[in-house]
């Protein structure tokens, strides 16, 4: 079963996975870079493993495509994202929607079988959990959808 949703939704927090940075002063610089957009508490870096570990605050209106471009504007690649979303879950027709109630314009589609689906999702508050295989297309393989 595959459902795809579409979700206006608020990022609560991200780990991205990258590769190319070639230099330890880049590594370095990639906190501070991520840090500089509002509403990020904090970002950290594992060299090694090669991710960055973003924690938003409350209420922010960061994008995906923000941290992707601020990691990318010195050549570095991205490959994929572990991210969490939260908002509040409707049903419109046949289809679920995620919405922030501060008019936040994210939008991504949730794609995959979702865990929930085998129980009855319920209209309400709701974080969900997913992979972003595709930086550029922003499609979410769902790990988890909670009600909160």
């Amino acid at each position: 079963m595959i459902l795809t949703l579409l979700l206006a939704a608020q990022l609560r927090s991200v780990d991205l996975s990258f590769e190319g940075i070639e230099c330890a002063s880049c590594v370095e610089s990639l906190p501070a870079r991520i840090q500089r957009l509002r509403g990020v508490e904090s970002a950290k870096v594992d060299a090694a493993k090669q991710i960055l570990a973003v924690r938003l605050a409350a209420e922010n209106r960061v994008r995906l495509e923000q941290i992707r471009d601020a990691v990318e504007q010195d050549g570095t690649k991205t490959r994929q994202a572990t991210v969490t979303i939260q908002g509040t879950l409707v049903e419109e027709g046949n289809r679920w929607f995620l919405k922030v109630p501060n008019g936040s314009s994210f939008e991504i589609s949730l794609d995959g079988a979702l865990p929930s689906a085998q129980y009855s999702l319920k209209a309400g508050r709701a974080t969900v959990s997913g992979v972003i295989k595709n930086l550029r297309v922003l499609s979410i393989t769902p790990t988890s959808i909670e009600s909160d």
